[in-house]
C-alpha cells in the first residue's frame, strides 16, 4: 500500500515536472446527478468539517487522501488545501494510477472550485470506474474552505518560481530561530517565529495587502498555519502557506 506521505512526495515531484462531521447525503441511482446548470454532480457529498479532521496538520498518517482536481498552474499551484495532491481532471487517466492508493476501499476526498465547478465530480466518477468504493466530494471546495478563514497552501513549484524571479513576495519561516540557524531556510525568508510571534510582529510589512507566505517543517508541523491565521486576525489579506516547507524546499533544490 502506497502511504500518504509517499503520496504526498509523488504529488509534490509531479508539480515540479509539470504540484463536526456531516454524514456524506446520496443521490438515489448510480446514474450522475446533473444540475440545473448542466453540471455534474455527484453522489456523497461531505462539508467542511468534514474535510477539516483530513487536512489538519500535523498531518495524521490515517488521514484521507484529498485530491485537487483542478489544473496545476492556473489554480493548484497558487493555492490548494493543505496536504491535498494534485490530479487535474484532464489528466486522471494519465495520473491518477501512480497517485491513487492501491488500497481500492481507502476513502478519497475530491475537490475543485466550489459549487460552480464539476471536474472533482468528474474524477470522482472516473474513481468510481477504476474500482474505487469510498469516495466522496467536498463541493464547497476552496471558496468554502477561504470563507471559513483558512489559508490556501502553495506548492513546491510555485516557490521555486517565485524564488528565482525574485518576486516581492513576503517569505517567512515560522520555526524556532536556533532550527532556522542550524539547518538553513529559503533563500530570502525572515524568520518569525510562531511561538514569539506577538513579541516579533514588527517584522510583518505594514502594508496589509501584501502578499506573505508562511511555512514551516513540512506537513508534520502546524506552525505555519497557526502563524498564518494570527496574521490574518490582525488585517493581513493576503496570506498563504507552504505546507511542504523546508523538508520539501530542500528534496526539491537537493544538487542545485
Amino acid at each position: 500500500m502506497i502511504s500518504k506521505l509517499k503520496l504526498f512526495a509523488i504529488a509534490a515531484s509531479v508539480a515540479f515536472a509539470a504540484g463536526c462531521a456531516q454524514s456524506p447525503s446520496t443521490t438515489a441511482g448510480n446514474q450522475p446527478a446533473e444540475s440545473a446548470e448542466g453540471l455534474v454532480r455527484y453522489k456523497n457529498i461531505v462539508d467542511y468539517a468534514y474535510v477539516k479532521k483530513h487536512a489538519a496538520l500535523p498531518r495524521d498518517e490515517k488521514a484521507s487522501l484529498i485530491v485537487d482536481s483542478r489544473p496545476a498552474a492556473r489554480r493548484y499551484d497558487v493555492g490548494h488545501i493543505s496536504g491535498a495532491i494534485n490530479i487535474p481532471d484532464t489528466n486522471f487517466d494519465k495520473l491518477a494510477p501512480t497517485m491513487l492508493p492501491a488500497d481500492k476501499n481507502a476513502e478519497i476526498i475530491f475537490y475543485c472550485q466550489g459549487p460552480t465547478c464539476d471536474l472533482s465530480a468528474k474524477s470522482a466518477l472516473k474513481a468510481e470506474k477504476l474500482g474505487y468504493t469510498n469516495i466522496k466530494v467536498y463541493e464547497g471546495g476552496i471558496p468554502d474552505w477561504e470563507a471559513k478563514g483558512e489559508p490556501l497552501s502553495v506548492s513546491t513549484a510555485f516557490m521555486l518560481k517565485i524564488v528565482a524571479d525574485k518576486t516581492d513576495i513576503v517569505l517567512i519561516d515560522s520555526r524556532p530561530a536556533r532550527r532556522v540557524q542550524n539547518e538553513g531556510t529559503i533563500p530570502g525568508a525572515i524568520n518569525i517565529s510562531d511561538t514569539n510571534f506577538d513579541k516579533e510582529v514588527g517584522k510583518l510589512p505594514q502594508d496589509k495587502q501584501k502578499e506573505i507566505i508562511f511555512f514551516c517543517q513540512g506537513f508534520a508541523c502546524d506552525l505555519s498555519d497557526k502563524s498564518a491565521k494570527k496574521a490574518m486576525a490582525l488585517g493581513y489579506k493576503k496570506v498563504r502557506t507552504y505546507a511542504a516547507g523546508h523538508p520539501g524546499w530542500k528534496v526539491a533544490t537537493e544538487g542545485k
